[in-house]
């Protein structure tokens, strides 16, 4: 099987814009931005879930895309917000199979939409899948 798009670059086989490169985690933009500034952040190692993540990978994803963020406030003028977006699995929207942050600088106005909302639901059926997810993260129920 060939490497993903992402393990490619992190090997030198393709170009990147690098951004922030360390022992875990690496950073470069996104060569189909939806905004300049588009960067995206991701482990040196290939993982393709993000629940398959380390919990020292998933705390440095974190952190480094909280100082592109930081940096994207600071340093572009009209960024005015931040949007991450981290799809994992295909039927979420994830294109490459290598977990990905994408951190999108955001201006009133830029015409990316962002708010997708579902069917209001009664509190019984929301309770009901409340309690559903506390069982499957071993919490016990409460009530």
């Amino acid at each position: 099987m060939d490497p993903c798009v992402f393990c490619r670059i992190l090997a030198g086989q393709l170009p990147s814009s690098p951004v922030l490169d360390s022992d875990l985690i690496v950073a470069f933009l996104d060569i189909h931005p939806w905004n300049p500034g588009h960067t995206l952040v991701l482990p040196r190692r290939h993982v393709e879930s993000f629940t398959d993540l380390s919990p020292m990978e998933v705390e440095q994803l974190a952190l480094r895309g909280q100082q592109i963020a930081t940096a994207l406030k600071q340093g572009f003028d009209g960024c005015e917000a931040v949007t991450f977006s981290l799809a994992d699995g295909a039927a979420a929207g994830q294109d490459v199979p290598h977990t990905h942050l994408h951190v999108v600088p955001r201006r009133t106005g830029d015409g990316l939409g962002w708010r997708a909302a579902g069917q209001l639901q009664d509190r019984e059926r929301l309770d009901a899948i409340a309690s559903q997810l506390r069982t499957a993260l071993g919490i016990p129920s409460t009530g």
